[in-house]
């Protein structure tokens, strides 16, 4: 936003989500406010240029803004950095404005401020796409080491009959679930493939659920005590029972995605399929 000078407003972001929900919430056969598949998304945020939101009419500069937040951080020659929100997912926390200027989340300020910059005084507004490049191969460099968590060899875990329950929202709208997702597709590849990893390792997501709880989609009901069956009973979890309300659903394991069957009520966990696993 800095950059492309146009600091988004909040009912703005709100048109959006609205519209990016209403293209692609229908497409596990029901309609309920949770896109399933928010990465089979591909709603085009230029469509809405023109629309008239009660802060004013969406333009060509807001939907490129929206279209990097989705896209996630690049270096200068385009190559990525990591990975941004997805569609769906609230801007409140990442892409905050007020008053015609961005209020960065303290979660990320606070990191430059004082662990990298490591001066109170740091100015958030003198971030380039060529400086931040330089934070972030800096933030991995010198914090990597101490506080990095994505070590994907987990054999001494198996080994010692360790068990690895992972879930993710896919609406979190602080920590982008595709590096969890990543992070799984590593584990995956350097301990002998899906088959091999799923007896001791299994990720879920949660369609429309934000950052560890909160949204529109179902959020595990009980996810430790799945994983008190799995360790003490040798019962792995299929899926992981979710709820929001009066709504349930099945959190299917990574790469499937749950879909309605077309039989029953739509707020019955027992009415949902997952499909897409391979």
């Amino acid at each position: 936003m800095h950059e492309l000078g146009d600091f988004v407003p909040s009912c703005k972001f709100d048109a959006v989500n609205k519209a990016v929900t209403a293209a692609c919430d229908s497409r596990d056969g029901v309609t309920d406010g949770v896109i399933t598949d928010p990465r089979a998304c591909r709603f085009d945020p230029t469509s809405l240029v023109g629309t008239v939101t009660p802060c004013g009419t969406i333009t060509a500069k807001d939907a490129a803004v929206v279209k990097r937040i989705w896209d996630g951080p690049r270096r200068p020659d385009g190559r990525r950095l990591w990975y941004g929100i997805l569609p769906g997912a609230s801007f409140a926390r990442l892409a905050a404005t007020a008053n015609g200027d961005g209020v960065p989340t303290p979660l990320a300020s606070g990191w430059f401020t004082y662990w990298l910059a490591k001066d109170p005084s740091f100015d958030w507004h003198r971030l380039t796409t060529a400086n931040f490049t330089h934070y972030f191969d800096r933030s991995r460099q010198e914090w990597g080491p101490v506080v990095g968590t994505d070590d994907p060899d987990l054999s001494a875990f198996r080994a010692a009959g360790g068990k690895l329950l992972l879930w993710h929202g896919l609406a979190d709208q602080l920590i982008p679930p595709q590096g969890t997702i990543r992070y799984y597709e590593q584990v995956t590849a350097a301990m002998g493939g899906r088959a091999k990893t799923e007896q001791f390792a299994r990720l879920f997501t949660a369609p429309g659920v934000g950052h560890c709880r909160g949204g529109s989609g179902a959020a595990p009901a009980d996810p430790m005590a799945a994983l008190v069956k799995w360790v003490e009973h040798g019962k792995a979890p299929a899926t992981l029972p979710a709820e929001n309300g009066p709504m349930s659903r099945p959190l299917c394991r990574w790469p499937a995605v749950g879909r309605y069957d077309g039989h029953g009520s739509t707020n019955d966990a027992a009415n949902f399929r997952c499909s897409g696993r391979r």
